[in-house]
């Protein structure tokens, strides 16, 4: 799938903004409807999978609050820029994830350990849980797309929370057609399946984010070698490093030039790196370059 044409921060953040709004609105409109089933039917699985659309929602909102500050341009406290919000907002979708698995697992183990009163069934409730599910459907569908197109990480891990949530629907689904026909455990195990498809889910997310807080390379060296190397004048380059997002990945590397050259046609030739770099691979904000003379060897990281 293409991505959106390049935008600016602006455009971005409010393409970003009005995704969440619409998936907001959905999730509520899912969590309302299940919330108010489980409490007129005394429905208790159907009540806990409301609360765990208000989870989502809680994830959206948090979601608008952190983008009201990540495509905010670099400031004195915050030379870089402040893009890493969104990753951390996205972290915090995996940590929503972890806590639910372990919320799972706790009260299915227990439910089975200790038994618990079956849930009532009814026309309605499968109604509610079906209609539930494809709303989610389209959310995940609609997200991961706009994700995609937007390079959004944040809405590419609520997409997963929300892709996930298909699976909890379904398993709710489930364990409400084996009770109907009193199956006593069908409850507890079908939300023990549950929690190992979340823990999966929240391994993804929180390995993909926290990797990026961590300074992971935002760009392969090797091809910012060999964008650099197309450079007439330029003897060797080493030393490459890069960190942040996709869209504002920082370069950091040592470029090796003629001995002779003097100061300012060494800054030239450092410029005309720069260009090429930026534009060969456009998700690159800033390069910092350390010129040195051929031949000297390169220094280790």
């Amino acid at each position: 799938m293409k991505r959106e044409p390049r935008l600016t921060g602006d455009e971005r953040q409010r393409a970003v903004k009005r995704v969440l709004v619409i998936v907001l609105v959905l999730n509520l409109l899912v969590a309302v409807a299940k919330a108010v089933y489980g409490l007129w039917a005394g429905s208790l699985v159907i009540a806990a999978d409301a609360l765990h659309s208000f989870v989502d929602a809680a994830g959206n909102v948090a979601g608008l609050v952190a983008l009201r500050w990540a495509d905010a341009p670099p400031d004195h406290g915050h030379p870089y820029g402040h893009h890493k919000i969104e990753i951390a907002a996205a972290a915090c979708i995996g940590v929503l994830l972890a806590l639910g698995a372990l919320e799972l697992g706790r009260s299915g183990v227990d439910a089975l350990l200790h038994g618990s009163e079956p849930p009532a069934t009814s026309a309605l409730g499968f109604a509610v849980i079906i209609a539930t599910w494809v709303i989610n459907l389209f959310v995940a569908v609609y997200e991961h797309r706009r994700a995609v197109r937007l390079d959004s990480p944040f809405l590419a891990a609520d997409a997963m929370h929300t892709a996930s949530d298909l699976a909890v629907t379904a398993a709710v689904l489930i364990a409400y057609t084996a009770v109907s026909f009193e199956v006593a455990w069908a409850d507890p195990v079908g939300a023990l399946l549950v929690m190992a498809v979340i823990a999966r889910v929240t391994w993804r997310v929180l390995g993909e984010n926290v990797a990026i807080l961590i300074d992971r390379a935002a760009i392969d060296p090797e091809r910012v070698r060999a964008v650099v190397m197309t450079v007439p004048g330029v003897s060797d380059c080493h030393r490459v490093r890069s960190r942040g997002v996709a869209r504002a990945a920082y370069v950091d590397l040592h470029l090796q030039v003629d001995g002779a050259l003097s100061l300012h046609e060494a800054h030239a030739l450092s410029h005309r790196v720069e260009d090429v770099l930026r534009h060969e691979l456009p998700d690159i904000a800033d390069v910092t370059i350390h010129v040195e003379p051929a031949g000297d060897p390169p220094e280790a990281l």
